[in-house]
């Protein structure tokens, strides 16, 4: 995605590296996952630095949240299982339907060992 973009020819690869791995680092605690000091050690190999970081703020929100919001979108697999569970309901008397849990939850509680 930002190694693609137009800013690729205007900036380093310290910048595209150390921007990337920003990106990455946002949207794998997002989705739970435990990358310890990965990112910084891997930032650290191409010199990135948290002035660098200061600097690249706005363009690695602006990726993650596209990334993060993609994730939430659901597959065409779930809208035709609402669309099933919408149309023929199957809860019990007295019982409510449990809420729907969008992509992002459903992967944290695969991640913890929830039930699904």
């Amino acid at each position: 995605m930002l190694h693609r973009a137009d800013r690729r020819t205007a900036t380093t690869k310290v910048v595209r590296e150390t921007e990337a791995e920003a990106i990455a680092f946002i949207v794998g605690k997002a989705i739970g996952l435990q990358t310890g000091t990965a990112s910084a050690d891997y930032i650290q190999l191409y010199h990135g630095n948290a002035a660098l970081l200061a600097e690249s703020l706005e363009v690695i929100q602006r990726a993650s949240a596209v990334i993060l919001a993609a994730l939430e979108e659901p597959s065409p697999e779930d809208s035709q299982v609402q669309t099933a569970e919408t149309s023929t309901p199957t809860t019990t008397e007295g019982t409510a339907p449990e809420p729907r849990r969008s992509r992002r939850a459903r992967s944290e509680a695969a991640t913890t060992g929830a039930a699904a």
